[in-house]
């Protein structure tokens, strides 16, 4: 690799990353067990976590005005579903791209 292949390469990895890819990744890690801990220990999933969050969100808008909240609540749904597929693919591509 040139040294500018190199330098971009390290540049893209500490953007996603940060200063050490080592230590984020443990930091996940560490974050993820701990939050598993918690999650079983009050006996929630992930699924039963952001559905709570949705409701509350869905409840709030409906609180604000029938009307806006239906149509805030139906852009959020969208964005929710859309996200739900484009967030994961752009992980995904990021990863990959990352290592070349």
């Amino acid at each position: 690799m040139t040294d500018d292949k190199l330098d971009a390469h390290n540049e893209v990895k500490s953007r996603f990353f940060g200063k050490s890819a080592t230590r984020t990744v443990i930091q996940l890690i560490i974050a993820s067990i701990i939050v598993g801990a918690i999650f079983s220990f009050l006996g929630l999933g992930p699924q039963e976590f952001w559905r709570g969050i949705f409701d509350g969100v869905k409840d709030l808008l409906s609180a604000i005005g029938e009307s806006f909240g239906e149509i805030a609540l139906n852009l959020a749904t969208y964005l929710v579903i859309g996200a739900a597929v484009v967030v994961p693919i752009w992980l995904v591509a990021r990863l990959l791209s990352s290592r070349k």
